[in-house]
């Protein structure tokens, strides 16, 4: 990234987190998790439509957790490797 780049990157997480913060402010901790996930674009959604580009939300297996993606936008079409799967795969 250049200094640009990097300068638009550290104003939109400031604002971001700022905004969280905001709307986070004296809820009961019950709902902070369903609020949190209606923002996330990705995660938890495995299986659905990306609501960017319409291709479908991947699912990548750790252990015993995981993380959702969407292969366009986020990884330029490679598919990441899922541990649970991988081994198989040549």
């Amino acid at each position: 990234l250049d200094d640009d780049e990097v300068a638009r990157l550290e104003a939109a997480i400031h604002d971001v987190l700022t905004e969280a913060l905001e709307e986070a402010h004296g809820k009961p901790p019950a709902e902070l998790k369903d609020d949190k996930r209606t923002r996330m674009r990705v995660h938890g959604r495995a299986g659905e439509a990306c609501p960017v580009c319409g291709d479908t939300v991947a699912e990548v297996v750790f252990a015993d957790s995981s993380l959702q993606y969407c292969p366009t936008c986020q990884t330029d079409g490679k598919p990441l490797k899922d541990r649970s799967t991988s081994k198989f795969v040549k």
